[in-house]
């Protein structure tokens, strides 16, 4: 599921999907929580989801409303990556050179996985040195841990050079290094095996460099690629099986290489996140934050009487603790923390932007009641230049193009929420 939570960090899913779902409990495996475009999600995904996610350690510990909030956001999740997915099948993105050749290079990299385990499973200690381990490193853990890791690693690099060396020669593989020089093509062939192959451009993109690389970090390139293809076909000889592994991730990558798509359709070049920026010029500004102390009360009179009690000396802190109306104020002596502009209500901040730190505000009056303020301490606000607010704004245009690109894939792939047959019309913007 890492990919799922690579594609939840890129796009802010949980941002986007805001369809209010109410908390879900865990259910029968088979049970169908929601349809989307035909297909379903049943609780056999959800907790699949529940145990990949990164909560999943903390999960049990939470209370059982706190469970089934989470629960009902991944199900969000899940239906905004089907949706997500669903379209990238019907647009061939599967079929696409790009996704074919990561999915190769996924298989190539756990069979090369897989052999280096069975390699490892190999090796054993000797009694008679894990012994010997234990009487010196008596009553030290991590010391004996270390030595035991060491006498592996040791080990298993002679292993590994060793088992190299006998496959290469199995796989009759032969390298031309003399043909790395200046005008080498893309299809130059560098290394050859029975079943395997590796050309210059697999180690170079043709146009990345405006000359030939340095040799010596070239053939570095060309023996760490050799390897990894020599063990991964060595595990493929053995016949491991990795086909349902392979269509797990496979299900997976699909949507996240067809949001990267999006992403640079949305966000081709600087032009078009500068533009964005002078469309939306508030989100290179930072909001003044303020640490208040408050006193509420609940009439004028009482306010009058006790401003001119602070204004004689004595504490706004104090006296909040013993008549502000307002529960936390009084419970935390008129402390309120901190503030940002726009949070709160604009008769207040207005006084607090213009009085000094320190200050006594008038009273101000609201639907709460009668208020006293001070300023203990602020932050001022500012405007980040457009080289700071680059990825933010990046992430904004993401964001907006993504919450109306469900909102039309929904439209195409019916979501039918079988979880809560009261909310069968609301669609992934909440409407």
């Amino acid at each position: 599921m890492k990919v799922f939570d690579r594609i939840l960090g890129i796009v802010s899913l949980m941002m986007l999907a805001v369809l209010v779902v109410p908390g879900i409990a865990a259910g029968n495996a088979s049970e169908i929580l929601v349809s989307v475009g035909g297909t379903k999600v049943t609780a056999a995904d959800l907790e699949t989801a529940v145990r990949s996610s990164p909560f999943a350690v903390q999960f049990n510990t939470l209370g059982s409303q706190e469970q089934a909030a989470l629960r009902g956001d991944l199900l969000k999740r899940l239906v905004a990556l089907r949706l997500l997915r669903l379209e990238a099948a019907a647009q061939g993105v599967e079929k696409s050179p790009e996704f074919r050749s990561e999915i190769v290079e996924y298989r190539t990299s756990q069979l090369y996985r897989s052999y280096i385990q069975k390699l490892q499973e190999q090796l054993r200690i000797p009694e008679k040195d894990l012994q010997k381990m234990k009487e010196e490193y008596k009553g030290r853990a991590d010391a004996l841990a270390a030595a035991k890791a060491s006498w592996l690693a040791e080990r298993f690099k002679v292993l590994r050079l060793r088992s190299l060396q006998t496959l290469r020669e199995k796989q009759h593989v032969v390298f031309y290094e003399d043909r790395i020089r200046e005008g080498i093509g893309s299809d130059t062939l560098l290394m050859q095996g029975d079943k395997i192959a590796i050309r210059y451009g697999e180690l170079v993109k043709e146009g990345e460099y405006p000359k030939l690389p340095d040799v010596e970090w070239i053939k570095e390139q060309l023996y760490q690629r050799a390897e990894l293809l020599i063990f991964s076909q060595a595990a493929a000889d053995d016949g491991i099986n990795l086909d349902a592994k392979i269509t797990a991730y496979a299900q997976e990558r699909l949507p996240a290489l067809f949001v990267e798509k999006l992403e640079q359709q949305w966000v081709p070049n600087d032009e078009t996140m500068k533009k964005y920026l002078q469309n939306n010029p508030e989100l290179a500004h930072i909001p003044a934050r303020w640490h208040v102390g408050q006193l509420v009360t609940s009439s004028y009179a009482q306010a009058v009487a006790l401003k001119k009690r602070i204004e004689q000396g004595e504490s706004l802190f104090t006296l909040a603790g013993r008549y502000s109306i307002d529960p936390y104020g009084r419970a935390h002596n008129g402390d309120m923390g901190w503030f940002r502009e726009g949070e709160g209500n604009p008769k207040i901040e207005l006084r607090l932007k213009n009085m000094a730190d320190g200050g006594l505000s008038d009273i101000v009056q609201t639907p709460q009641g009668y208020h006293l303020v001070t300023v203990l301490e602020r932050r001022p606000g500012k405007t980040r230049n457009y080289a700071a607010m680059k990825d933010k704004i990046r992430q904004s245009i993401i964001d907006e193009k993504l919450a109306a690109y469900l909102a039309k894939l929904q439209q195409k792939y019916p979501v039918d929420w079988k979880v809560l047959a009261n909310n069968t019309t609301k669609d992934l913007k909440g409407e």
